[in-house]
């Protein structure tokens, strides 16, 4: 079924239309967005419910984070409850994974990774996992013994549907950007004093290709000319030159895209 992305830049909203509905909705306008990293501050540890706030910098709500999101918080200790996991005033490392509600403050996880366009990284994870939706069986002893043989030691590999038939070079270096991000997040860590946003995709355009674009998406409309530009490139670099069949428009009627 061939698919339309929608991209209002300026305004941070992007849809994916598939016979004239709307399939999937990106917003990323908040304060805390999701897939947000940030080094932040325990505020306070509720035992009663085996959960902490984190200071993450907004000065209304603090950052929710349950026990069995703390990831390698708890990987490092024997102790099940919170209480002997996190203390207050104490330095966690926490990722955003649902986006502040009303009087809620966003929902972490210690759990960070780091989506790339053929492979997530996951720091603290283990082994390497394909994605359901490859099904060629050939494909996917291909790809498993790629991930095995590339996967960074004590991290964890996640292969996405989009590096179905891409060629190793192509997948290596998304791993090498994604290991050079975890790199650079680890260093501001280690110098930065809590709150401190450490990573986010601050180029909308590219999440949205890398999180939605496929091979049946036919038709691309931004609402900028730089954007039209980007979109070009960012396709051009993942497919060597440009996929035949991509209508790439910018939407210059004075109607907002959306």
């Amino acid at each position: 079924m061939p698919k339309q992305i929608i991209i209002a830049e300026e305004h941070r909203i992007a849809a994916v239309f598939a016979e004239d509905q709307i399939q999937e909705l990106i917003v990323a306008t908040g304060t805390h967005q999701v897939g947000d990293i940030y080094l932040g501050v325990v505020e306070n540890v509720l035992p009663g419910i085996d959960a902490a706030f984190v200071n993450i910098g907004d000065t209304s709500r603090n950052g929710f984070i349950h026990v069995s999101d703390l990831g390698p918080l708890r990987l490092k200790r024997t102790a099940g409850a919170i209480t002997e996991l996190l203390a207050p005033q104490q330095k966690v490392l926490v990722q955003v994974m649902k986006e502040p509600t009303g009087n809620k403050g966003p929902r972490l996880t210690g759990n960070i990774s780091l989506p790339g366009r053929y492979l997530v990284l996951m720091p603290y994870g283990r082994g390497v996992n394909l994605s359901r939706r490859i099904t060629n069986e050939a494909e996917r002893h291909r790809l498993r013994a790629l991930g095995i043989l590339v996967k960074p030691a004590g991290m964890g590999l996640l292969v996405r549907t989009e590096a179905e038939g891409v060629s190793e070079e192509a997948i290596l270096e998304d791993l090498e950007f994604l290991q050079r991000q975890w790199e650079t997040i680890q260093q501001q860590a280690a110098s930065s004093r809590p709150p401190q946003l450490l990573g986010r995709d601050d180029d909308f355009i590219q999440k949205v290709l890398r999180d939605v674009y496929s091979s049946d998406v036919n038709r691309i409309v931004v609402d900028t000319p730089e954007g039209v530009k980007r979109v070009k490139q960012h396709l051009k670099n993942w497919n060597a030159n440009r996929p035949v069949g991509v209508l790439i428009d910018y939407h210059q009627e004075p109607i907002p895209i959306l």
